[in-house]
C-alpha cells in the first residue's frame, strides 16, 4: 500500500495528500500532481557549478596516480583508475552526505523533541567526530540565539500562485519569528534563497501573519558544521518574483509534456 499523509490547510478548507515515498502532493478531489516548489526551482540550471566540481574531482585522481606510480603505463594499469576517476563525484558525494545528513537528522529530532516537551535526543552512537561536533554546533546556535521552536515540516499550499511545499521549521530566533530550512550541502546555493522565499509567501498567504524574516540552517556535507544565514524583507521581495518565474516556467513545461504524451 502506498504511504500517504494527509494535512489540512486554510481552515480546513484545503486538503492535501502528501506522498512520502516519491515527495509528491495532491490537493483534494484533484488527479493531477501539484507541482512542488523544489521541483519549480529544480528547472535552475546548476551544471555550471557541478560539471567543473566534477571535473576536478576526476582530475585529482588521476594526479594522485601519476604521482605515485612512475611510468610508462600499461592499459591494464591505466584503464581502473580512470574508470575510478570518472566515479569521484559520486564516491565523494555518498561518503560527504553521511555527515552533514546525520547532523540534519538530530537537528529535526530535536526541535520535534523540544515542541513536545520531551528529553532532548541522545547523541548517535555511531557517529564521527566530525557529526559530534556539528551537532554541538547546532546546540550552539540553539542556545545562543535563544531558540523557540513553533512548528515543525510545516505544510504550505498557495491557493493564488497553486504551489505546494514543506518547510523544516517554524521558530523564534533573538526575539525574530522566522521560518527556517535545513540545507545540507557544500555550500549555500541561490535556489535555496527562491525556496525560502515561496515558503514564506504561502505561509503569509494561508495565516495573514507576516514573518520577521527567513533563514537557512546549513551543515555543511564534508565538516557537518552548522551555520545560520538570515534573510531580510528585501531579499524577499527581490527573491520571491525569480521563484514564481521559476514556477510559471514549470507550469508551461508540465503542461506541454502532458499535452506530447497526450499526442502520442
Amino acid at each position: 500500500m502506498t504511504e500517504t499523509k494527509q494535512k489540512s490547510l486554510y481552515n480546513g478548507t484545503v486538503n492535501i495528500t502528501f506522498y512520502p515515498n516519491s515527495h509528491k502532493y495532491k490537493l483534494e478531489g484533484e488527479k493531477t500532481y501539484l507541482v512542488s516548489v523544489t521541483s519549480a526551482t529544480g528547472m535552475i540550471d546548476k551544471s555550471r557549478f557541478l560539471i567543473p566540481w566534477a571535473v576536478g574531482l576526476a582530475g585529482t585522481h588521476l594526479w594522485e596516480f601519476l604521482e605515485k606510480v612512475n611510468g610508462p603505463y600499461t592499459k591494464e594499469q591505466l584503464y581502473p583508475v580512470i574508470e575510478e576517476a570518472l566515479q569521484q563525484h559520486t564516491i565523494k558525494k555518498e561518503e560527504a552526505a553521511d555527515i552533514g545528513s546525520m547532523v540534519h537528522a538530530y537537528a529535526e529530532t530535536f526541535a520535534e523533541a523540544m515542541l513536545s516537551g520531551v528529553e532532548a535526543p541522545k547523541l548517535p552512537e555511531d557517529a564521527d567526530d566530525k557529526v559530534y561536533a556539528g551537532i554541538q554546533a547546532f546546540l550552539d546556535w540553539y542556545t545562543a540565539h535563544h531558540v523557540k521552536f513553533h512548528a515543525t515540516e510545516r505544510f504550505i499550499y498557495s491557493k493564488n500562485h497553486g504551489f505546494v511545499g514543506m518547510f523544516d521549521v517554524l521558530a523564534t530566533v533573538d526575539g525574530k519569528k522566522i521560518l527556517i530550512d535545513y540545507k545540507t550541502s557544500k555550500g549555500v546555493y541561490n535556489e535555496m534563497r527562491y525556496q525560502l522565499s515561496a515558503y514564506r509567501l504561502a505561509y503569509e498567504e494561508e495565516t495573514g501573519e507576516k514573518l520577521d524574516g527567513t533563514a537557512i540552517l546549513h551543515f555543511d556535507k564534508e565538516t557537518g558544521e552548522c551555520t545560520m544565514h538570515e534573510y531580510t524583507d528585501a531579499d524577499y521581495e527581490a527573491d520571491a518574483p525569480v521563484f514564481l518565474a521559476c514556477l510559471a516556467i514549470k507550469k508551461r513545461d508540465k503542461e506541454l509534456t502532458n499535452n506530447y504524451y497526450k499526442k502520442s
